[in-house]
């Protein structure tokens, strides 16, 4: 099983051998066997990739996220569609009706809330949240979901708090946290032969990546409470906020039997069970609990 996050940080020269990606630099070699490795990231721009190594990690299903000069990832290399069953899958996604979408995207928002309010209750004891969860009808058309955010955002970070600003390095740690959630379920996505852009909800002609957007909803939280906790308003994204988030990818979350698992793992399952889905195999998806209720504000 893959398992380690690499960061390429300065000028290097990738390449492949014999299943493994050779990695040269001014002072060092490093060999690192592919099997062992669930996600790259460029940072350094003179950094050189070849053609081999790129095919390689593509079939290994190795996903590689590209940053700009602010260190926020700014792409993302995947494999194409390997599955057998892909243009079955697909077609399943085409033709999925709006009434399931609809009860699929409140499930999806049910449990984000629920995520969101385990994170309020943990971080600032409010537990107003977890009301919010029962107003979610069918594809949320009374949009609790921002309303919902609106709310928590506020008090998770301060009614000062602006999402979109720019300036606070809590939302360049938001961002980039996210964006590494959101590289993993697409990887996912295309290992499970579904198509990215066919979203549930999402549906941008202008988006790759709708469904991912779809299935990260949930998964969000888990980003916000590192942040609440941990990222100053004001600063730089230094290398230990970004490989931290990179780390939570590890973290451990519950699905609904209690059963444990690593939010990597997590996020596989929730797509594969969107699959399953497609197919008829089953009637919902597999949806995860963050398990902080019984944590205290830090």
């Amino acid at each position: 099983m893959s398992f380690k996050q690499i960061f390429i940080e300065s000028k290097a020269y990738l390449s492949y051998r014999n299943n493994l990606m050779v990695v040269k630099t001014d002072t060092a070699d490093t060999t690192i066997s592919l099997n062992d490795i669930d996600l790259i990231i460029v940072e350094s721009p003179h950094t050189i990739i070849t053609a081999a190594l790129l095919t390689q990690l593509a079939m290994n299903d190795v996903s590689i996220v590209f940053v700009d000069n602010n260190y926020m990832p700014s792409s993302m290399a995947h494999g194409i569609f390997k599955h057998s069953r892909v243009s079955l899958i697909q077609n399943a996604q085409i033709s999925l009706s709006k009434p399931k979408k609809n009860n699929l995207w409140k499930s999806i928002i049910a449990q984000k809330i629920h995520n969101q309010a385990e994170v309020l209750h943990a971080a600032t004891g409010n537990v107003e949240l977890y009301g919010f969860i029962r107003r979610i009808q069918s594809g949320d058309k009374n949009n609790i979901e921002a309303i919902a955010a609106s709310y928590y955002f506020h008090d998770l970070f301060g009614s000062e708090f602006v999402r979109k600003n720019n300036l606070d390095l809590r939302n360049s740690a938001l961002n980039y946290g996210y964006a590494i959630l959101r590289s993993s379920i697409a990887r996912s996505l295309i290992g499970y032969g579904l198509n990215p852009s066919f979203g549930i909800w999402h549906a941008s002609s202008l988006n790759g990546y709708n469904l991912a957007d779809d299935l990260l909803e949930p998964f969000r939280p888990v980003i916000d409470y590192y942040v609440a906790r941990t990222v100053p308003d004001e600063g730089f994204l230094d290398k230990t906020i970004r490989h931290d988030l990179v780390a939570l990818t590890n973290q451990t979350v519950f699905s609904f039997d209690g059963k444990k698992t690593v939010l990597r793992d997590a996020m596989r399952q929730t797509v594969a069970s969107y699959q399953s889905f497609l197919l008829g195999k089953r009637e919902d998806l597999e949806l995860f609990d963050l398990g902080l209720k019984n944590e205290k504000s830090q």
